[in-house]
């Protein structure tokens, strides 16, 4: 099956309450410097909160995130130009299972920069996200957060996901959203 090609009918452009522009677009593998530097450029806590760890993403996988296979992924960032330059603000992905059985789950993740938090931007990008996979096929997004992480727990009820604490690890809070077919 040939992959798909990139997804440009994904590309908004929209604006924060405050009037700064902002591009939401598919990420590309041109994006690899730009998405290194949001990356690195996240605080402690928001780094821990997204991947669950002190560790920083490696070469290899910043990598990955940037070279999408759109058959089974998607990673949409938001943009904005500062000085004179695009400036990653945000991002957020799924990826489907690797079996026909898994293939209509997905796990997902969404990280915003510090400077961008609590404007809107991650409601936005993950609305777009679970339309996104709705009309690809997936039928339920799916990840785990820690429990107190309460801007994302907070956002996950707002979007209509389950919420629930993980009864094997007090740490951890999964959070489940079933998907409705597209209307053809």
């Amino acid at each position: 099956m040939p992959a798909l090609d990139y997804p440009s009918h994904l590309v908004e452009d929209w604006q924060l309450r405050d009037g700064t522009p902002v591009r939401i677009r598919p990420i590309r593998a041109e994006d690899f410097d730009m998405h290194s530097a949001f990356v690195a450029g996240l605080s402690n806590e928001t780094g821990y909160h997204r991947l669950l760890s002190p560790r920083k993403p490696q070469p290899d996988e910043l990598w990955r995130m940037t070279h999408i296979d759109y058959d089974r992924e998607l990673a949409l960032i938001a943009t904005t130009g500062a000085d004179g330059a695009e400036q990653q603000m945000g991002v957020v992905r799924y990826v489907r299972g690797d079996t026909p059985e898994t293939a209509t789950t997905a796990e997902f993740a969404v990280v915003i920069a510090d400077a961008w938090q609590h404007r809107g931007l991650a409601e936005k990008l993950m609305r777009k996200l679970i339309d996104a996979a709705a009309q690809a096929g997936v039928r339920q997004l799916a990840d785990i957060t820690l429990f107190d992480n309460l801007a994302m727990l907070h956002l996950a009820r707002k979007l209509g996901f389950k919420v629930q604490r993980d009864p094997g690890n007090p740490n951890v809070t999964r959070l489940r959203l079933m998907l409705e077919a597209p209307v053809r």
